[in-house]
């Protein structure tokens, strides 16, 4: 049967606005969905795919980094790529860690973190004071060389504002700051969770002084072999493994010290109180 002969109730539902429209649509979106299909994969994580596009920075700060940064603008530009996937990658199998451990953060423990904050802020005081009574004997007593008086002004004065800051009150946490100690909190028990099941090397670093990076890299380990993640692209699988290495600039905690005990902010205080 060739088109011609062909019954007319078959093209009766065509004719149909709904079914023009339907058409009309798939003609449009045709060419987006044929582009959405080619575009390099980079990685998949729990069943979503992490395309090439998905790494890249706002427009905006791109031109703005390519303006200050010039001949640096590509390696940062690949740098900042290596980031976001190592964040896409680690953030859902992460939130799936703690999801079947039941970790949870209680509004006592908020509420606990900003008085520990509040006790290291004293301890701080009480050090600054002391930095400052110190200075001022030294000076008084002549032990400051003159070409050192200028720099011991200086500090002097910095100790001094700093006082001054330390000794106002303080305002009660904005919903921004409990959101910040709550996910503090959660990351540190993620932590401590990991690194009871893995083990490995723990490092010290200005946000986190007693991360188990060992641990990580384990733990990322076991998902890939579970097929909860990929990185497909063979460059960026490269670097994403690089980044959970130990790295060389940061202080490796002895296993000895290694405390989890309680939360590292707690052990800070509690340290300090003792000396």
């Amino acid at each position: 049967m060739s088109i011609r002969t062909l019954p007319t109730p078959f093209f009766r539902p065509f004719s149909h606005p709904f079914f023009s429209f339907v058409v009309l649509v798939s003609y449009v979106l045709a060419p987006s969905l044929f582009a959405q299909k080619a575009e390099k994969q980079i990685a998949r994580v729990l069943q979503q795919t992490i395309t090439a596009s998905q790494l890249e920075p706002d427009d905006k700060i791109k031109a703005q980094a390519k303006a200050e940064l010039k001949k640096d603008y590509p390696k940062w530009l690949t740098q900042i790529r290596y980031v976001k996937l190592a964040s896409m990658v680690w953030e859902p199998l992460q939130q799936k860690f703690m999801k079947e451990k039941g970790i949870t953060v209680a509004p006592s423990e908020v509420t606990s973190f900003f008085e520990y904050a509040k006790k290291a802020r004293e301890l701080q005081k009480g050090q600054f004071q002391q930095a400052l009574q110190k200075l001022n004997a030294d000076m008084a007593a002549g032990k400051v060389p003159p070409a050192q008086k200028a720099e011991a002004d200086a500090m002097k004065k910095n100790l001094q504002n700093a006082l001054e800051q330390l000794g106002k009150p303080l305002p009660e946490p904005s919903a921004q700051e409990k959101e910040f100690a709550s996910r503090t909190i959660q990351v540190w028990k993620f932590d401590q969770a990991l690194y009871k099941q893995f083990g490995g090397a723990v490092v010290m670093k200005q946000s986190n002084p007693m991360e188990p990076i060992g641990a990580y890299k384990k733990y990322l380990e076991d998902r890939e072999k579970a097929k909860n993640f990929e990185v497909i692209d063979a460059e960026y699988k490269k670097n994403f493994w690089q980044m959970f290495d130990v790295p060389k600039q940061a202080p490796v905690v002895p296993p000895n010290k290694v405390d989890y005990s309680k939360p590292w902010w707690v052990l800070m205080v509690e340290a300090g109180q003792k000396k």
